[in-house]
């Protein structure tokens, strides 16, 4: 597409065998270029190769995930679509002013977002109700407190194990990025937990107004304990997958096993046993936050 649409260009497409920063192009790709030289004789054109043009399979994908959400979840789903694309907005302002300013630390930039994402995604889909404050404040609490505890690990242990050599590209302390990166990542996790345990306590007051307080704390341990593991083994899987390219690419390239896996999986464990440690605090003080305004609602009755 474009002025040049329709004509001849020649392109020389030069790649590794490890295709870690190129690749082989084939017939059919869409790829983006960037025009050197015009021969007006003959039409043709000359010019590099930037890149394979993949936005239109993420828009394929982003049209499923947009109509999957509002065919099963409606109107709440249209509100989790709101609520997705107003995070994303804020995450990218927040980053934009953090880069554009030296005063402000990017953990206290996140921890800022943290609180506005919650907020603002339970209020949208949940509404304001007693179960969204409860799953607000278990979500902000197993948050940081899985921030602090991982924090103070690091620092007693002097972050040893730690590799931050993939973070090599960036001009911002490791350390700090890594912090923040954690911080959001274990947010999804917690603020699932928080709500599945605040819904679930407050459906079984919903359903027996006279449920003694005993019964809901040992129904609510129960979905602890069986969301607890799931929650955790999708924490470690999304954030291992994220590693198997890179892992495949130094594998490829004769690298040892061991050597490997520390290079690349070091950070990734560390985020996973954050965002698991957040689960399981989480679970408790959902718990309890959720006995605590159903006995306030109690005393008003």
């Amino acid at each position: 597409n474009g002025e040049e649409k329709g004509k001849l260009i020649h392109l020389k497409n030069e790649y590794s065998s490890s295709g870690a920063y190129d690749q082989e192009y084939r017939v059919g790709n869409d790829l983006f270029v960037s025009i050197d030289t015009k021969t007006e004789e003959n039409s043709e054109l000359t010019g590099t190769i930037k890149d394979v043009k993949r936005d239109k399979f993420v828009l394929i994908v982003a049209w499923v995930f947009i109509f999957t959400l509002l065919i099963v979840g409606k109107k709440q789903g249209l509100f989790s679509i709101i609520s997705l694309a107003v995070n994303a907005i804020l995450l990218s302002y927040a980053l934009d002013f953090y880069l554009n300013s030296s005063d402000i630390g990017l953990v206290l930039v996140c921890s800022i977002s943290i609180i506005l994402f919650t907020v603002f995604s339970l209020l949208l889909v949940n509404g304001f109700n007693e179960k969204t404050y409860a799953a607000i404040i278990a979500t902000l609490l197993g948050t940081f407190l899985s921030l602090f505890i991982t924090y103070l690990v690091m620092w007693v242990t002097s972050e040893n194990g730690l590799r931050y050599e993939e973070m090599q590209f960036i001009t911002r302390p490791y350390k700090m990025v890594f912090m923040a990166g954690l911080f959001i990542g274990s947010l999804g996790a917690v603020m699932d937990i928080a709500i599945t345990m605040s819904s679930s306590i407050f459906g079984l007051y919903e359903k027996n107004n006279h449920i003694s307080v005993k019964a809901l704390k040992t129904s609510g341990l129960e979905i602890g304990k069986d969301i607890m593991g799931t929650m955790t083994n999708i924490l470690f899987f999304a954030y291992i997958s994220g590693s198997i390219p890179m892992i495949i690419l130094y594998l490829k390239n004769a690298s040892a096993l061991g050597f490997t896996l520390s290079m690349n999986l070091t950070l990734e464990l560390a985020r996973a046993l954050a965002g698991g440690i957040g689960i399981v605090l989480t679970i408790p003080i959902g718990l309890y936050v959720s006995i605590f305004f159903i006995k306030r609602k109690r005393e008003r009755q």
